[in-house]
């Protein structure tokens, strides 16, 4: 091939352009299924049709730590919008923490966008300020909805960066605890340890299960804490040969 018909396609593929007759990078196929699982405002398990159950976090939003004001009040607002629903879920990728990350649809509603017009997240941003919900966020803070009343609300990423993750399901001093809304009741998973009294998990660089102590630190270090490997065939359970049988 030419050296400048290369160069030409160099330039298109820099460009985000294909050649003519290249074939378009395929996209995930959407998902059917069932939402059996909220977390907080922002992170769900999706159960697809026949298959395992995953961990998801809701793509374009970022709703407040379950820790923090209006935590509570925004997984209770995902709740009422998607719990025990049957959801569409379109993957768009993974977070940092290994979770799927997609846009979920609840009855023809897009379900990230619905909790930012309610005043239950914000819209994640890029540069220049710009992000794929600012305009409903806008609106949303303009008629003081949700956690937009009073104009004192902090964005998740400064509460973190303040006060550090919150403690397991828990929440910092100041708060009231907050447990996982399910479908339906699970045992507690066996620990081959006693759970320390405090229960105090934070991310200290441990990234494997052989370094868990419990089922639920397992479950904590994958939800929270960066570079773990402790769920291989991501179904959102952690450790399930070592911690959580």
């Amino acid at each position: 091939m030419p050296v400048a018909h290369l160069f030409t396609i160099s330039l298109l593929l820099l460009a985000g352009l294909a050649p003519a007759g290249a074939a378009p990078r395929a996209q995930p196929a959407p998902l059917q299924g069932v939402v059996t699982q909220v977390s907080d405002g922002d992170t769900l398990r999706f159960t697809p049709a026949g298959q395992a159950p995953i961990v998801v976090r809701l793509a374009n939003i970022d709703a407040p730590e379950i820790c923090q004001a209006w935590g509570a009040e925004a997984r209770r607002a995902l709740t009422d919008l998607a719990l025990n629903k049957t959801a569409t879920l379109r993957p768009t990728g993974r977070d940092s923490y290994g979770r799927a990350v997609g846009v979920l649809v609840v009855d023809g509603v897009d379900v990230a966008q619905s909790l930012v017009e309610g005043g239950h997240a914000w819209s994640l941003r890029g540069r220049n300020d710009v992000g794929p919900l600012v305009k409903q966020e806008r609106m949303a803070k303009a008629l003081n909805r949700g956690l937009h009343e009073g104009g004192a609300a902090i964005k998740p990423a400064d509460f973190r960066r303040t006060h550090g993750p919150c403690v397991g399901n828990g929440a910092q001093s100041g708060a009231a605890p907050a447990a996982v809304v399910a479908a339906a009741p699970v045992p507690p998973a066996r620990s081959t340890t006693a759970p320390t009294a405090a229960a105090a998990y934070r991310c200290d660089g441990r990234t494997r299960c052989l370094q868990m102590h419990s089922c639920d630190e397992a479950k904590y270090f994958l939800a929270h804490c960066p570079g773990v490997k402790m769920d291989g065939d991501h179904d959102g359970i952690p450790c399930e040969d070592q911690r959580c049988r």
